[in-house]
């Protein structure tokens, strides 16, 4: 009996020995798992950043495991095979708008308004929504709800090299149309097409008409007029005056030889290695040709010239922003959230900021010195 007894005790031992040896796989499973689901391919300045700020974020969360899915521009795609396929992400990473497309019209993103308000930014006292400034999350609020945090943020502006303006002899940028003819003129003259575009970029092609239509019109006239179900906006005279402004451009031949048919990044990459003047873009683009540019060139940038006699500022600035979005079928929106945040902690923006030179979304970080 005893040595029954011993050997039903040493088999208890050895199957306690082993779910402690082989356990390790169990403790695994029953780690906290989020996906994020983005935009940004390995590699991208931008897709370091944030992966840093989630590894951090796991370092100080050991029980928790984000799956980091890097799909490249066509994330949307990726989006809808999930959701359909039944295993949708905790995050999507991509543009308000396109957020608000693809998932807020449906329901299926969380509003993250009432974590904004009440949960503090990393490794502060601050409310996250008090780390932004006044009145930001308005132009990315949808039917009363906020379903995408703003990660980086970057505004629309002609760029050019200071070090050519100096060969040219121009020591102020353009602040009206006319002057800005001018300039082209003065350029062309000199034998360097005044304005480099990627034309196989289609949004790209319409920047100009877009851009003179709010100085003419005032400043989101253009998006006014699309929204208009009437159609009756589209009859301002505004609009029939960019477009003429546009064919000028062409009918002088501002733009460069065989823009139409580049293909991204062509075109600025033509304009980094000084094949034409000025290039109309985001302040994203510094990040995308630097390892194109020569040793001597000196980024500047000026805001859209005004039209005299417009409605429209010079300074009334396009900006564009990235963020993240949270699913609503998320398992657990309140840690979702609190590695959300830490893509707008300082330590994050600043590096937007520095590394990505991108604007950055909240109030604090130093500006990239370009």
């Amino acid at each position: 009996m005893r040595t029954a007894l011993k050997i039903g005790l040493l088999s208890v031992l050895v199957l306690l020995l082993a779910a402690n040896v082989f356990g390790g796989g169990q403790a695994k499973e029953d780690k906290v798992k989020l996906v994020y689901l983005s935009k940004w391919n390995v590699g991208e300045v931008t897709q370091e950043i944030v992966n840093d700020a989630i590894e951090g974020w796991m370092a100080d969360n050991p029980t928790v495991e984000v799956e980091r899915l890097w799909s490249g521009r066509d994330v949307n795609a990726k989006l809808m095979a999930m959701i359909q396929g039944g295993n949708a992400p905790d995050f999507y990473d991509e543009d308000p708008n396109l957020v608000e497309e693809s998932l807020g019209k449906a329901g299926l993103a969380l509003d993250l308004t009432p974590y904004l308000k009440s949960v503090n930014a990393h490794n502060s006292s601050k409310k996250v929504i008090d780390t932004f400034s006044k009145g930001f999350f308005e132009p990315w609020t949808f039917r009363g709800e906020i379903n995408t945090l703003p990660i980086q943020q970057y505004l629309t502006v002609f760029w050019y090299d200071k070090t050519l303006a100096r060969e040219w002899g121009i020591t102020r940028t353009p602040d009206t149309w006319p002057q800005f003819l001018d300039t082209c003129a003065k350029i062309k003259n000199a034998g360097l097409a005044p304005i480099v575009m990627d034309g196989g970029i289609n949004f790209y092609n319409m920047y100009y008409f877009s851009h003179l239509a709010d100085r003419i019109e005032g400043m989101n006239a253009l998006l006014g007029a699309i929204y208009d179900k009437s159609g009756a906006s589209w009859n301002k005279p505004g609009f029939l005056q960019a477009q003429r402004y546009v064919k000028e451009l062409r009918d002088k031949d501002y733009f460069i030889d065989g823009f139409e048919g580049y293909q991204f990044p062509a075109g600025q990459i033509d304009w980094v290695q000084r094949k034409g003047a000025f290039l109309l873009i985001h302040t994203y683009m510094p990040i995308e040709v630097e390892p194109s540019k020569p040793d001597d060139f000196v980024f500047g940038s000026f805001p859209f010239p005004s039209v005299p006699g417009g409605k429209g500022s010079q300074y009334d600035i396009t900006s564009q922003v990235g963020g993240v979005a949270i699913l609503k079928s998320t398992k657990d929106p309140d840690l979702a959230f609190d590695m959300l945040k830490r893509l707008v902690s300082m330590e994050s923006q600043t590096r937007m900021a520095q590394e990505a030179l991108n604007v950055p979304t909240i109030v604090g970080p130093k500006l990239p010195d370009i």
